[in-house]
């Protein structure tokens, strides 16, 4: 289980990366609705079942409830060995040349 000073600094991690990161995923998939999902989660210490509660339902995409249980997995130490939280994996928008 991850440690207060680690949840916020994640917390504050990924709402550093939100204003870069592509909107949308070429799937037309919600990332900014994904990252605030995660965000509440972190924040809320939210369980698998509130989780469910909150983003399982017809207004919500597969995608934002597989982000949020992403960083429930996250909080219990169960993240990607190639990334270091959660902020590292959404997709960057292309600078400007």
């Amino acid at each position: 289980m991850k440690t207060q000073e680690q949840i916020t600094k994640e917390i504050e991690a990924l709402k550093t990366v939100r204003p870069n990161v592509r909107p949308t995923s070429m799937f037309g998939d919600d990332n900014l609705g994904s990252i605030d999902a995660q965000i509440m989660v972190l924040k809320d210490n939210m369980d698998n079942d509130d989780i469910n509660d909150k983003f399982d339902h017809i207004g919500s995409s597969e995608y934002i409830l597989d982000a949020a249980v992403m960083a429930r997995d996250w909080l219990n130490d169960e993240e990607d060995d190639d990334c270091e939280g959660l902020a590292c994996d959404w997709p960057l928008k292309e600078k400007p040349k």
